[in-house]
C-alpha cells in the first residue's frame, strides 16, 4: 500500500454526483474482477452520508500501473479526474473499508413470507423494528441477475496497520489502507 490514485467526480448538470461515482465505482468493480489479484482497496476521503465525489485507489505501484493501463473508466472519462500514481505520504493513519449488509431487507422479509417461514404480520413488525443504515452506498446493478441493490461501506480507523487481500469491490473487513 504505498501508493494511490485519486479518481475525483467533477459536477455535471445533467447528472447528481451519486449517480457518477456509483458509475464508476461498478466500473472500478468490473476492471478488479477481470484484472484485479486483490491487491488494490479502496477508500472514500470524502464520504459522510453519501460517498462523496472521489475514490482513492491503494496499493503498490505495479498493481495500479497494470490497473490504470486498461481502459476500465471508458464513458465516463469526461466526468471524472484522475490522478498519476502518487507516493503515500510518510505520516498516515490506518483506515479499514469493508461492507455493511442490512440483516433484515424487505425483500428478504417478502421471500420469507412466501416461504412460509414467517408471516407477513411478523415481517411488518421487525421491518418497522429495523434501524436503517446511515453508511453512504453505492447504488450498483447486478451483472450476473440485473437486479439493482446498494452496497453500504463502514469506513473505520484502526490503530494499527494490517496485510492482506481486498474483495472484488477493493473492501475488507480485516485488510487496511492509509488514511491521510
Amino acid at each position: 500500500m504505498d501508493y494511490f490514485v485519486e479518481i475525483k467526480v467533477l459536477p455535471d448538470p445533467e447528472f447528481k454526483e451519486t449517480t457518477l461515482i456509483s458509475a464508476v465505482y461498478s466500473k472500478l468493480h468490473r476492471a478488479l474482477v477481470a484484472h484485479g489479484n486483490g491487491a488494490v482497496g479502496v477508500s472514500f476521503p470524502k464520504a459522510g452520508n453519501i460517498p462523496g465525489d472521489l475514490i482513492r485507489l491503494h496499493g503498490g505501484l505495479d498493481e495500479l500501473e497494470k490497473l490504470m493501463q486498461i481502459n476500465w473508466l471508458k464513458g465516463l472519462r469526461d466526468y471524472t479526474s484522475v490522478s498519476s500514481i502518487q507516493p503515500v505520504p510518510e505520516k498516515v493513519k490506518h483506515l479499514q473499508v469493508q461492507r455493511v449488509q442490512p440483516k433484515m431487507t424487505a425483500a428478504r422479509l417478502r421471500r420469507a413470507v412466501r416461504r412460509g417461514s414467517m408471516t407477513e404480520e411478523e415481517a411488518n413488525n421487525l421491518l418497522a423494528k429495523r434501524k436503517d443504515l446511515k453508511q453512504p452506498f453505492f447504488q450498483l446493478q447486478s451483472q450476473s441477475s440485473g437486479q439493482k441493490f446498494p452496497l453500504f461501506i463502514e469506513q473505520k480507523e484502526v490503530a494499527v496497520s494490517n496485510g492482506g487481500d481486498f474483495n472484488s469491490y477493493g473492501l475488507s473487513s480485516v485488510t487496511t489502507v492509509p488514511y491521510f
